[in-house]
């Protein structure tokens, strides 16, 4: 037992060496070094160390596809929908703003689209998923069968990353003291329980459009829109124009949005900041119930990214219609009533 502990030490110090000297690891040995994490055979000064190291250096597609594969077998699977899609963003953009993919998640499935929502607590924002659906009153702790239930009969469910990735609580302390974005940040939207194959992805920099999608065709993703914000937004921003990689059944193509060629209004950038999970659930129930300004363009303008990527149209302008009249007619605040009363039944 000792000497395997050594072994496994050595091996630990290698890639931690390997890594501080801006070497990008094989697959073999991130596979390996994720797994020692996730099972807890790692110390969090090690953790941390590698951590930073991969964010100087930078991470690279391989790393990705290698650490996304180890937590993807770790976490519980649920059985969902054909053609369930995530709206889910890395996070760590550092733009405070409101809970823009929660909210297109609601208006989407009050379209008629299937959304498994993957999301976690804040990290590096002041409201996370989590604690915006917890705010409006959603069980985000609501078991298997429930979450399922309400995936297949309501079309829209709250995957809390830390139910379904129970390793993750290896990670959790380490991460919250370093407040800042790492490679976690990249593989949250990576590793949906739902297994969905349509995906709207914000990524928090320009660079990572390109290898995030490179990623998904690895692991074997449908339709994927990857975005970033030229204000830096991990969202289809409405203060100017956004880039986008499209994964397209196999092929990948480079896009660009401008929202007032779309009949969007151009917004200041400080339109969009959010507050406490409080204060955006109140912003979120006021959308709903029709309130015109900055965060309903911007959420109508990625709930109809998200009914194209999820094949429910075809254009943005028709999606931008379709989401204005779920909205408008009562639909998302209707789902968002039928989600919070099936969260909480036992």
């Amino acid at each position: 037992m000792k000497a395997n502990q050594k072994q496994l030490s050595l091996n630990l110090n290698k890639i931690l060496v390997s890594v501080s000297l801006g070497k990008d690891l094989s697959k073999a040995d991130c596979s390996f070094m994720f797994n020692h994490i996730m099972n807890g055979n790692v110390s969090d000064v090690q953790i941390a160390g590698f951590l930073m190291g991969l964010a100087v250096k930078g991470e690279t597609i391989e790393e990705l596809i290698a650490s996304t594969n180890v937590l993807r077998k770790k976490s519980i699977k649920i059985n969902s929908p054909k053609n369930t899609i995530d709206t889910c963003g890395t996070g760590g953009d550092s733009k405070g703003s409101l809970n823009i993919s929660t909210a297109v998640a609601i208006v989407a499935a009050s379209c008629e689209v299937n959304v498994a929502k993957h999301g976690n607590r804040a990290v590096s924002s002041k409201s996370g998923s989590s604690d915006v659906l917890t705010a409006l009153g959603v069980n985000i702790n609501a078991g298997l069968k429930k979450v399922e239930e309400s995936l297949f009969k309501l079309g829209l469910c709250f995957l809390a990353a830390p139910l379904y990735h129970s390793s993750m609580k290896n990670v959790a302390k380490v991460r919250s003291q370093l407040g800042i974005r790492t490679i976690f940040n990249l593989l949250g939207p990576l590793i949906n329980p739902a297994n969905a194959k349509k995906q709207l992805i914000g990524v928090y920099d320009n660079k990572w459009l390109m290898p995030v999608a490179k990623c998904l065709k690895e692991l074997g993703s449908e339709k994927v829109w990857v975005v970033h914000g030229c204000d830096g937004m991990d969202e289809i921003t409405v203060t100017g124009n956004t880039n986008i990689v499209e994964l397209n059944y196999g092929k990948v193509n480079k896009m660009s949005i401008n929202p007032s060629e779309l009949g969007i209004n151009i917004s200041k950038e400080g339109q969009l900041k959010g507050g406490s999970a409080d204060e955006n659930a109140a912003a979120m129930i006021d959308l709903f119930k029709g309130a015109e300004g900055s965060y309903r363009d911007i959420v109508v303008l990625n709930t109809a990214a998200s009914l194209v990527v999820a094949e429910k149209c075809e254009t943005l302008v028709q999606g931008i219609i379709i989401a204005k009249e779920a909205i408008d007619t009562g639909k998302s605040l209707n789902k968002l009533d039928l989600f919070i009363k099936l969260s909480k039944e036992s």
